[in-house]
């Protein structure tokens, strides 16, 4: 065995989200145990689920056979991203359709391809049947998230971690986007309209931030709204390091969450002109801004106070009652929200 053709051997495998059901996976390739990969993927992400082996096949050679795959199921590619809005199961079978419709890769034996020793467990063989670990309440939000995209009309961008006290989806606009979010801790269910600090197209939150305090549209909002008590209002402030977004204590903007029912003309124009400090000013205001930020977990032997780039994060939420109903409950959350996605779009784009 020569050491080009060594290289080129390798697994191509299939990530699922762990314990839950979800449309989504990664397809990835790698010379090594797709385990040991998994790990790598999981310590390095910054705000995706938690990762779970689901399938892999040994060829000889891997980047010939990714290639392929992706190229296949391009349709169903998340914008620059390697995930894919198809199950794990239904990637497996378009995968060994590929492999079985071509003859420029060859599928081989897992003891073919060279696997550096590890302590973690091995996965199971691809072809032995899998055993469900999704919890049932897993399995009831699984139903929730996949509801959201069909009312939506998206194929759905999850985010979050399971690990964590939240996770949900998004309609991945870069712009104004629609999104779901669930906590477990407390339990709680949103449906939300969502405005980053992004620089997507010509930053369109600073669009948003200097055209309210210019001529403000909030209070003809509220009057095309059947129930702003319960439609919440938040502009938070996100530190960036690096790509990641640590917690801090002042994300909240003018420190809290109000009802847009609440929200007069005055505490609107102090919590848009905060957010407005959050940009560059020296940029007209489209690009982060620098501010002292307090983190909430400090890093180990480090300071807790610390001057990072910061951004200002709009988010518009309605909660969803979590019953028998809970389908029904997020289409009429959706819809009390719809009058509200609109007014952030136009406000955007004047």
């Amino acid at each position: 065995m020569n050491e080009i053709e060594n290289i080129s051997k390798g697994y191509v495998y299939i990530l699922e989200v762990k314990d839950i059901v979800l449309p989504v996976c990664k397809i990835g390739k790698t010379s090594r145990d797709p385990i040991d990969r998994c790990a790598e993927i999981n310590k390095s992400s910054t705000g995706d689920f938690i990762w779970a082996v689901a399938h892999k096949i040994a060829v000889d050679d891997c980047s010939k056979l990714e290639s392929l795959v992706h190229k296949k199921l391009e349709p169903l590619r998340q914008k620059k991203r390697e995930f894919f809005n198809i199950s794990p199961d239904d990637a497996y079978v378009a995968l060994q359709s590929i492999v079985s419709l071509q003859t420029e890769v060859k599928e081989i034996t897992i003891e073919e391809v060279y696997v550096p020793k590890t302590n973690i467990q091995r996965t199971r063989d691809v072809k032995s049947p899998r055993k469900s670990s999704i919890r049932n309440i897993d399995t009831e939000y699984a139903v929730i998230l996949q509801s959201f995209n069909e009312i939506i009309g998206i194929k759905g961008r999850p985010y979050g971690q399971l690990n964590k006290p939240f996770f949900g989806m998004s309609d991945g606009n870069e712009g104004v986007q629609w999104n779901i979010v669930i906590n477990t801790e407390p339990k709680e269910i949103r449906v939300g309209v969502n405005l980053e600090g992004m620089e997507y197209s010509n930053w369109p939150i600073t669009n948003f931030i200097l055209s309210e305090l210019r001529k403000p549209a909030l209070n003809d909002l509220k009057s095309n709204l059947e129930n702003p008590e319960i439609i919440f209002i938040k502009f938070m402030r996100d530190a960036w390091q690096v790509q990641s977004r640590p917690h801090i204590i002042e994300e909240y903007i003018n420190g809290k969450e109000i009802s847009v029912s609440e929200m007069g003309t005055e505490l609107w124009n102090s919590t848009l002109t905060e957010a407005k400090s959050c940009l560059n000013e020296n940029k007209q205001y489209r690009g982060r801004g620098k501010q002292n930020v307090t983190f909430v977990n400090p890093p180990k032997n480090g300071e807790m106070n610390r001057i990072m780039w910061v951004t200002p994060h709009l988010h518009i939420s309605t909660p969803i009652e979590k019953n028998e109903n809970v389908i029904n409950n997020l289409e009429a959350g959706i819809k009390r929200l719809r009058p509200v996605y609109d007014w952030v779009n136009q406000v955007t784009a004047s």
